[in-house]
């Protein structure tokens, strides 16, 4: 497996198309498990955390996202992150790769406190009433309709965009704080620009790539 470590955390990459942690399916948590016995990072993990604080993981990512979990090296680590996400201290960056041209953004973006162009979402989102894989972005009374539940406020930010105009698609950079189900997909779509190889919310168009391109790529604390 890869992985990356530095003062704070192990960094594993996990592949599209297995679950983060413990569940019904096997996850990524179960591989690193079977590696215990040959792996002295797994050993490490073990050695702090058991299956109820998932090996120390900090962050989970939907099934169809790759990219970076992140796995706190000791306890102390464990609970400031905590802390930290709680309180909307600490941003999480992905990559994705979506449909269509997205450079209208930069320009009609609003500037963030340390200057940077910001286009930010704000869509509430909520569980499907009906189709019980997906989730709904709440813009207006009507999608209430389609809700299961009470919507939650979220917020994706959405800082740099390239555009390949040979492929028709964008490569946008995104943050966020906490993360709801789905939330990037989710905030994409609805702004009319659903990521390429999103089976649930780009229709058809999916077809085209056989894995979502979204990706985790790291994290960044406000204090």
């Amino acid at each position: 497996m890869i992985y990356y470590q530095d003062t704070y955390c192990y960094y594993f990459w996990k592949p599209s198309g297995i679950a983060s942690t413990f569940g019904k399916q096997f996850s990524f948590l179960d591989k690193l498990l079977e590696q215990k016995e040959k792996s002295w990072i797994v050993q490490s993990l073990f050695a702090f955390f058991g299956k109820e604080e998932e090996l120390g993981l900090l962050n989970r990512l939907d099934n169809e996202t790759s990219g970076l979990l992140y796995f706190a090296k000791t306890p102390r680590v464990f609970h400031q992150f905590k802390t930290l996400q709680a309180s909307s201290q600490l941003y999480k960056y992905y990559v994705a790769e979506v449909y269509g041209d997205m450079s209208f953004l930069v320009a009609s973006s609003q500037q963030g406190v340390m200057g940077e162009a910001i286009y930010t979402v704000r869509f509430p989102m909520v569980h499907h009433k009906y189709a019980v894989e997906r989730m709904v972005a709440i813009r207006s009374p009507r999608d209430l309709l389609k809700a299961k539940g009470f919507p939650r406020s979220v917020m994706t930010e959405i800082l740099e965009v390239q555009v390949l105009k040979d492929k028709g698609t964008s490569i946008v950079l995104v943050r966020i704080h906490k993360g709801f189900r789905h939330q990037i997909r989710v905030h994409l779509a609805t702004l009319g620009y659903p990521i390429c190889g999103d089976y649930l919310y780009a229709k058809s168009k999916h077809t085209q790539y056989d894995k979502l391109q979204l990706f985790s790529i790291g994290l960044e604390t406000l204090v």
